[in-house]
């Protein structure tokens, strides 16, 4: 079990770096970042979902639905409003001075409770309290296969969704939590099957679907392109795994640093596009192209963006943690 929790930790550490290239996304980006960013969205969120469902089943208690719910309660959905109420003071207080993507308006004080407005990345902290609010009603091997079922049609099947109370992104994603939680009750005969395959079959057959989706994307049945993107997150995903649970036997720096970054994945998650935000605002206020080529200069916006969206938001929980103590000290 420990090294199953260790191989999902460093997929964590992984996948949350993924999240903080994904979300810089600049306008003069050159096509290869494009790319990158394309790829990286086939599979990277339905990874977090995967991870999520994982080890919520593997370390469910017994306890009341009302102290659950609660418990999820101040884990996502208090941290989720100030957030958002954070960034959202954040940008009306720089638009008159600074480059604000994505701006809002007062109205985005209450628009949060029914669309994510302060940043459309906060769909997932909703989304994972809609699911958390549905999953105990599951809790059996027999439940989970039903549901697991029901999402994957709900899935696949092309039919309009509304984006309020973040349905559509939670029609897109169920499935791949359920997934997780499905993988976690049957692990030990499951992966004994999948650890066999060689990574090099499972990154063919991403990039065969990948090319799929890029040639035949406007010709393709919607249904048909539907289960060729969810073929696409899964082996995306499995790819993930087989990488972390070779580094979680092969390395020990690395090991160490990927396990530490799945601790604050949560925090980076929630503060990583503010940090970034004001990277971009800088690189419009002093640009460094006039010092380097086009794509080195690029490269180097994309690094700085890239490690300030990291390393701020582990600076912010740090700096908290000690905040805290000194506070209980006092007290």
């Amino acid at each position: 079990m420990s090294n199953r929790f260790t191989d999902i930790d460093i997929a964590k550490g992984l996948c949350i770096i993924l999240v903080v290239i994904g979300h810089y996304k600049p306008d003069n980006s050159p096509d290869w970042y494009h790319t990158l960013i394309d790829v990286i969205y086939c599979f990277h969120m339905p990874l977090f979902m995967y991870a999520s469902g994982f080890i919520y089943h593997a370390t469910k208690k017994p306890v009341t639905y009302q102290k659950f719910v609660w418990k999820k309660f101040k884990r996502l959905v208090i941290p989720y409003i100030f957030v958002s109420w954070l960034i959202i003071c954040i940008k009306l207080l720089m638009e008159s001075n600074m480059y604000v993507e994505n701006p809002v308006s007062l109205t985005s004080f209450y628009e949060i409770l029914y669309i994510p407005a302060a940043g459309y990345f906060l769909w997932f902290v909703y989304v994972l309290f809609l699911i958390f609010l549905i999953i105990p009603f599951f809790g059996t091997p027999q439940k989970v296969n039903f549901l697991l079922l029901i999402s994957l049609i709900w899935l696949i099947i092309p039919v309009e969704t509304t984006t309020l109370f973040c349905i559509a992104p939670l029609k897109k994603h169920l499935f791949y939590f359920v997934f997780g939680c499905f993988i976690s009750q049957y692990q030990n005969l499951i992966h004994q099957k999948i650890e066999r395959i060689n990574i090099l079959i499972l990154v063919v057959c991403f990039i065969i679907l990948y090319l799929l989706t890029q040639i035949f994307s406007n010709s393709l049945i919607i249904f048909v392109l539907q289960c060729i993107h969810l073929c696409l997150a899964l082996v995306g995903i499995w790819i993930t795994l087989k990488i972390s649970h070779y580094l979680a036997v092969n390395t020990q720096n690395l090991k160490y640093i990927f396990v530490q970054l799945a601790i604050y994945s949560y925090t980076i998650y929630l503060f990583h596009t503010s940090f970034e935000g004001f990277a971009k605002s800088l690189f419009i206020k002093f640009p460094i192209t006039a010092y380097f080529p086009n794509n080195i200069s690029f490269c180097i916006m994309v690094l700085i963006a890239v490690c300030a969206g990291i390393a701020g938001p582990i600076f912010l929980h740090l700096t908290f943690e000690r905040v805290k103590k000194c506070i209980k000290s006092f007290c």
